[in-house]
């Protein structure tokens, strides 16, 4: 009886490590979402930004920094680089915006602090500013603001009125859809569809990518512009958003709690990749039927 009390102690120990171990996994692969501030290098970098612009546009830029300063925003220091993408809320006023509207590289400023080189790299959608990278990994230097400027250039021009946006409208009633999809729909409920855009738009923004987009992924977008079920989200390609990376751009063509599944900026072999919000890259195969149902059935 001793020593069946003793295995059922040791048993019930292990059963405790082991969720107490899955715990702490699933919490370091929750997303780094915040609300902190800018550091003082941002702040520095934030203000040699707007001065690259015009008056009108660099105050409109600054009420948008301001804006973002205290709300939710996703920060990430990778090995070679930080990433940092401004979230807040739905609701920043249409005043504040630019008449940009496509996600594009804006801004590009190359530093030397303490004889180190580094360059950030500003980011832009929907007309306002999204995000930026800094290369390499800044976490040492983040407090100091005295930077030495070796180069600024705009890469693209805010005002330029560039509007590739699709007004998404959702289905009434959510259809029966083909493939992947209406095989996850019958263990996963849809909760939100979009109407399918028409061929020759799907085309424009399938050039605009200028990488591989997976088959599987193809077909989705043929029959809808995005869906949302409770856990994760498949973007329409009029929504493909990008994030920067050591290695290069990532494109999100699935989003979940604790990351994306993507493409590769430039990659035309097809490969898929499951970026983690803690930070790992994992390499996951071709097929994107295969690698969503893995993930959500």
């Amino acid at each position: 009886m001793e020593i069946l009390i003793i295995l059922l102690s040791i048993i019930t120990g292990l059963i405790i490590l082991y969720f107490g171990l899955a715990f702490i996994l699933i919490q370091i692969r929750r997303p780094k979402f915040n609300k902190k501030g800018y550091t003082k290098l941002e702040k520095k970098l934030l203000d040699l930004f707007t001065s690259m612009f015009d008056a009108d546009l660099a105050g409109k830029i600054k009420k948008q920094i301001e804006y973002f300063e205290n709300k939710r925003k996703w920060r990430q220091y990778w090995e070679k680089s930080m990433s940092i993408e401004l979230y807040g809320d739905k609701k920043m006023s249409p005043d504040l915006k630019y008449s940009r509207q496509d996600d594009c590289k804006i801004a590009t400023i190359r530093f030397k602090v303490n004889k180190e080189k580094y360059s950030i790299e500003f980011d832009s959608y929907d007309g306002r500013i999204w995000g930026w990278k800094i290369s390499p990994n800044p976490k040492r230097i983040q407090k100091t603001d005295n930077i030495e400027v070796i180069s600024k250039k705009i890469n693209n021009d805010p005002n330029e009125k560039v509007v590739i946006s699709i007004k998404k409208t959702e289905f009434k009633t959510i259809p029966n859809f083909d493939g992947v999809i209406g095989e996850i729909a019958k263990v996963k409920p849809i909760k939100t569809a979009y109407n399918p855009l028409i061929p020759q738009q799907i085309e424009i923004f399938k050039r605009k990518i200028e990488s591989f987009l997976p088959h599987g992924y193809i077909q989705i977008i043929e029959q809808t512009e995005g869906l949302e079920f409770q856990e994760f989200r498949i973007s329409g390609i009029s929504e493909i958003q990008r994030t920067g990376l050591d290695d290069g751009d990532y494109f999100h063509l699935a989003e979940f709690d604790d990351g994306i599944i993507a493409i590769k900026e430039n990659d035309k072999n097809g490969e898929l990749y499951f970026c983690h919000f803690s930070g790992l890259i994992d390499k996951v195969g071709t097929d994107f039927d295969k690698i969503l149902k893995e993930r959500t059935t």
